[in-house]
């Protein structure tokens, strides 16, 4: 019988406590796998937002990480609103109802307005315009793709494109209505939208988002800004010169606001936009109608703050639960080292030498340790597989059983076989040094 053929054999006989340890180390690499694993999808989750399309948001003034976190990852609730008058700075003349250009209009190449205060079935209802999708790029120059239907039209005030996670949550389709609640899923309900179109995966916080036609968005109960007595005068001349046309009249403009503005600017002659991005952000800081942030440089900061601490520390604790499972090899080997030493004593008589019983015992802990660590790669794969949906959901990253983390994944059983090994080199010193005469004579 070959070394590894005995290393299997003694394990076999001591089934129960051999099928202890397996499961304890099948337990504690099963935690690491998943550790890991959730703590790649965390960055990535939050690295996905550093990658769509623009380089700066307005918002009101306030904590320039909640306005990425809302704007951006639709977490957190907004600061407040900005007028619709600020907005329009940012828009060419032909986008404005004064037909002049904005002051920032020379320097933004595209303007997407963001309205939220509502949901859908524990989803943020985002107002936007087509632009969102229409002129806006996910990531390293792609344009968003739809899985079904199209984009919205600005001129269809009732129509709605979800998110992937979404629709598939949801079983939400192109044709269907939803309607959102005002400020919370249990809020009243508002007028039905129609979906028009699903976007295709983006593996960003897009997938979980619903978006509505901006101007369906501001015709909703408890949308509209209050108006003080002469807006007021001016915005009833609007709705009755709009009273001809066969559709809804569209909210005016006194009465509109705005969350946030994802904007991506314009490379001036000699400049990247990096450079106009900045020098405007110093001039809307300045004035007192909002602020203007780099969600680059704030995620950055996040993952910094939070996300890069975390995985430290649970890189650590992966590390204390691979040392304890190699303890508990330890423990199992010298447990039984009085079997062992009667069985190395057998060995040695039949001709083994010193160095095979050296091996055997030392194969025994790499054969628990391997067992322990592909049963625990393989259970924290599915625990990973069983927590997707909510992950997709919730972090709006797909996460499945074959999600994996590279680097710290494959290294992890040879590491603990090799801990195997020093925790093994205990109980095979002491056969090594086990005196044959003396058990064969206590023996006889």
């Amino acid at each position: 019988m070959t070394l590894l053929g005995i290393a299997w054999r003694n394990i076999r006989q001591r089934s129960l406590t051999s099928s202890l340890t397996v499961f304890s180390l099948a337990l504690g690499v099963g935690l690491v796998v998943a550790t890991l694993i959730t703590g790649g999808i965390v960055r990535q989750a939050f690295e996905s937002g550093t990658g769509l399309g623009y380089n700066m948001i307005v918002g009101a003034k306030g904590s320039p990480l909640q306005l990425v976190l809302n704007s951006v990852y639709y977490i957190s609730r907004p600061i407040e609103n900005i007028s619709w008058e600020f907005y329009s700075e940012f828009l060419p003349a032909s986008r404005r109802s004064d037909g002049e250009d904005g002051d920032f209009a020379a320097s933004v190449a595209v303007a997407v307005p963001i309205c939220m205060g509502d949901y859908y079935r524990g989803y943020r209802v985002i107002g936007t315009n087509a632009d969102l999708f229409g002129k806006l790029q996910r990531s390293r120059g792609r344009s968003f793709e739809f899985a079904d239907g199209r984009n919205l039209e600005d001129a269809s005030f009732f129509e709605a494109v979800l998110g992937a996670s979404v629709a598939a949550e949801t079983g939400l389709r192109v044709g269907d209505a939803i309607k959102p609640t005002h400020g919370a899923d249990d809020g009243p309900e508002h007028d039905p939208f129609v979906v028009v179109g699903v976007v295709a995966a983006t593996d960003t916080p897009i997938d979980r988002g619903v978006f509505v036609n901006m101007e369906g968005f501001y015709l909703q109960e408890g949308h509209a800004k209050p108006l003080d007595d002469d807006d007021e005068e001016a915005a009833t001349a609007v709705v009755a010169s709009s009273e001809q046309t066969d559709g809804p009249a569209p909210l005016p403009e006194a009465q509109r606001e705005v969350t946030s503005i994802l904007v991506k600017t314009a490379s001036l002659p000699g400049l990247p936009p990096e450079l106009t991005s900045m020098g405007m952000r110093s001039v809307i800081n300045e004035g007192s109608d909002g602020q203007a942030v780099l969600p680059i440089g704030e995620i950055r900061q996040l993952l910094d703050l939070f996300v890069w601490p975390l995985e430290r520390l649970l890189l650590l604790i992966t590390v204390l639960v691979v040392i304890v499972s190699a303890v508990g090899i330890l423990v199992s080997m010298v447990g039984s080292s009085l079997e062992r030493t009667r069985d190395v004593a057998i060995m040695r008589a039949l001709g083994a030498r010193r160095s095979h019983v050296l091996l055997t015992v030392l194969l025994e802990a790499v054969l628990l340790a391997g067992c322990g660590g592909f049963a625990g790669w393989a259970l924290g794969h599915l625990v990973v597989g069983a927590i997707g949906p909510w992950i997709a959901t919730n972090a709006g990253v797909s996460a499945s059983v074959l999600s994996a983390a590279p680097g710290a994944e494959l290294l992890l059983v040879p590491f603990l076989m090799v801990l195997a090994v020093a925790a093994g080199l205990l109980p095979a010193i002491v056969a090594y040094r086990t005196d044959v005469a003396r058990w064969l004579q206590r023996g006889g």
